[in-house]
Formats: C-alpha cells, sequence, structure tokens
C-alpha cells in the first residue's frame, strides 16, 4: 500500500477546505481570495503615527503652563510686586487657544486611532489588498503588476524603528502613498 505513513483524509476534508479561508487569512478577505491564493504578510501602520500629536499636546501643555505661571517683578513706589504676565481677557483668550489647539490635537489623534485600527495592507501570493475602514470596509485588490513602479523609503528612524512609506505608481487602481507602515522592505 502506498498510502502507509500518510494521513488519512475523509471525502468531506476537500469540501471543507474550499469552503473555509486558509489559516491565518483576514476576516475581512474571507471569501475573496482565490483557491490557489495564500497571505503571504500583512501589514498595518507603525505606532510612530502617535508621536507627532502626543509632541504637540506637551509643547501646548508647557507653553500654557509657561505663560500662565510667568510673573513680572516690577518696581511700585519702591517696592518689588509680582503681578501675573496675562491677566483678565488676555489670560482667558490664552486659556480659549490653548484649548482649541489641544481639541485640534485630540481630533487628530482620533483620526490617527481609526487610521491604525482600521488601514492594512495584506499581501498574497498574487494580488495585494488595501484595507481601509473600522466601522465598515473598503478592500480594494491591485495587482502585483500594477505595483511595479512602487517606491519604499525609510528615514533615520524609520530605519531605527522598522517603518517606512510606500508610494504606488499612478496606474494602481488604488493611488497614493501609504505611509507609516510597519516591516516595508518586507511589504515592498
Amino acid at each position: 500500500d502506498d498510502t502507509k505513513g500518510m494521513p488519512r483524509v475523509s471525502a468531506a476534508a476537500p469540501i471543507a477546505t474550499v469552503l473555509a479561508p486558509p489559516m491565518g487569512t483576514p476576516p475581512e478577505l474571507a471569501g475573496m481570495l482565490l483557491p490557489s491564493e495564500a497571505v503571504t504578510f500583512a501589514s498595518s501602520p507603525h505606532w510612530v503615527i502617535f508621536v507627532r500629536p502626543a509632541i504637540h499636546v506637551v509643547v501646548i501643555l508647557v507653553a500654557l503652563a509657561t505663560v500662565l505661571a510667568w510673573q513680572l517683578h516690577p518696581v511700585v513706589r519702591g517696592h518689588h510686586v509680582s503681578v501675573p504676565l496675562l491677566t483678565g481677557v488676555a489670560r482667558t483668550a490664552a486659556l480659549v487657544f490653548a484649548a482649541l489647539l489641544l481639541l485640534r490635537e485630540a481630533f487628530s489623534l482620533i483620526g490617527r486611532l481609526m487610521r491604525y485600527f482600521g488601514f492594512r495592507v495584506v499581501t498574497t501570493n498574487r494580488r495585494v489588498f488595501v484595507v481601509e475602514g473600522l466601522f465598515g470596509r473598503r478592500v480594494t485588490p491591485l495587482s502585483n503588476t500594477a505595483l511595479a513602479g512602487t517606491t519604499m523609503w525609510q528615514g533615520f528612524f524609520g530605519r531605527m524603528l522598522g517603518y517606512g512609506n510606500l508610494a504606488l505608481p499612478p496606474a494602481a487602481s488604488w493611488t497614493g502613498t501609504i505611509r507609516e507602515m510597519r516591516d516595508p522592505v518586507k511589504l515592498y
């Protein structure tokens, strides 16, 4: 018997493998892959996308604390007195301005959180899929030949931390730049 040492497979096994997606297939691609297609790599945005809003928030808070705590020490009638730099309307204007800047950074952070959890690039042995959306999904398949002119680049920190950018050529069905992705060399 030539099948000695081979695992036994029931007649129902081929049907189950056709209906069920391969192991490791993201749920948003289930049913979209060809029978001979298998996921080879998936990448999502790098955590570094949160650094810029965090730095902006820290700078705004430090500037606000500095301006509000600044004391002038003029000599009035022969005595040194402490007077705040900003009082009244100017102090209120500084607080409102800082609040608006912090609100802008909060919206930026929310947008980046949605991108972090809702954007992925998944590669298979035949195609590349750009998956967008957190609450809804938009899946754009790209053929490997359309990506032949893709440009990948990393800066100094990108090389150190393992993130980079990919610029897709105008011939691709999804054009633009995929920014701050994990493992860009492997994705490329």
